[in-house]
């Protein structure tokens, strides 16, 4: 019976591992469809909440009956070992998801904020670059001047508008 939850928790140990690993670093999520729970919210799923009990609370019932003899003893202090070890997993999986940013973005996120020249924007139709902080990075755009004149590299504009994916930018006069 002892083999059995050794092989129970080396098959569910490493598979958890496997996935944890492929969810923090390469962001893949494999829990299916409709049965994750919440695991954008720092939950683990129901897969990886099954594996962490299946591996953990057989870990300790067979660790439990290697010690001491007692089948029912065994396996309730492997449910609780179990259920113990879900929480626990669940609560670092969020702290460690409260420090993700968010890193989507849009065009209009830039619209009304102070950007620098990165490449000169020349008057009529011509397109230059500008760099512009959106949700705390520094992103690159097509810009446009909206008052018909030169921008030279380094100056301070106002993103005022966002035409065809264009920002259209005005000069700011800094005192």
């Amino acid at each position: 019976m002892i083999e059995v939850f050794t092989w129970i928790s080396i098959f569910s140990g490493g598979l958890l591992i496997l996935l944890l690993l492929l969810s923090l670093l390469g962001g893949l999520d494999l829990d299916i469809g409709d049965t994750d729970v919440e695991t954008d919210a720092g939950g683990l799923g129901i897969v990886k909440s099954l594996l962490t009990f299946l591996s953990i609370g057989s870990w300790v019932v067979k660790l439990v009956l290697a010690v001491e003899n007692n089948p029912t003893y065994a396996f309730g202090v492997g449910i609780i070992a179990g259920l113990l070890a879900v929480f626990l997993l669940s609560q670092l999986f969020k702290i460690i998801l409260k420090n993700q940013s968010n890193v989507n973005w849009t065009r209009e996120d830039a619209l009304f904020k102070e950007a620098k020249v990165y490449l000169k924007i020349p008057a009529g139709s011509g397109t230059g670059l500008i760099q512009v902080n959106i949700n705390g990075a520094t992103r690159e755009l097509k810009a446009k001047s909206g008052s018909k004149e030169d921008i030279p590299t380094g100056s301070v504009v106002l993103v005022e508008d966002i035409e065809n994916n264009i920002a259209v930018v005005s000069r700011l006069i800094l005192k």
